[in-house]
């Protein structure tokens, strides 16, 4: 960091949220910054932050959205990351951002995510049911669809199979 706070990441300037938050604060001591969760499941998190005035009119809005299996972090505190990245997002809306309107955390976990993409590990189980389903949608004629509504390393363990399929039709 070269001013706490600010980091400087590929030559760009980022603001942690904290301080966002501090300077929020500072500025706008009559303002409230709420936040609504949006959608909430095992999967993922949804959540709008909103900055309201003093006659508590939305000002500012932003939003963020966070899968639990993104990253290792994520996989115990993807509602905390997602509720950090809507304020961090509001408050830039606001105007109290760097040069960029992503914060700092946000880039470095995109970058992060860039360099370690989570590849998430398919059982033989896994594989025997995605052959079943395969199975009955060919006979229904909805191979295709079947196949897309599994994650990419299913699809890869399945693929031959799906296409031996499809050629039998």
């Amino acid at each position: 960091m070269s001013k706490q706070g600010v980091v400087n990441i590929r030559g760009k300037e980022y603001k942690t949220v904290a301080l966002r938050v501090q300077e929020f604060r500072e500025q706008f001591k009559d303002y409230a910054l709420v936040t609504d969760v949006i959608q909430l499941d095992q999967e993922q998190c949804v959540i709008k932050a909103s900055v309201l005035n003093e006659l508590n009119r939305v000002i500012a809005t932003g939003i963020a959205q966070e899968f639990r299996k993104a990253s290792q972090i994520n996989g115990t505190s993807y509602v905390e990351n997602c509720e950090t990245s809507a304020i961090g997002r509001a408050l830039s809306a606001l105007g109290l951002g760097g040069q960029e309107f992503a914060s700092a955390n946000e880039v470095l976990n995109a970058i992060h995510q860039q360099n370690n993409p989570v590849v998430q590990e398919v059982t033989e189980d896994q594989v025997k049911a995605a052959k079943d389903t395969l199975t009955e949608a060919a006979r229904t004629g909805e191979l295709k669809k079947a196949f897309f509504t599994f994650g990419p390393e299913l699809q890869e363990k399945v693929r031959e199979f799906a296409n031996e399929l499809k050629k039998s039709a």
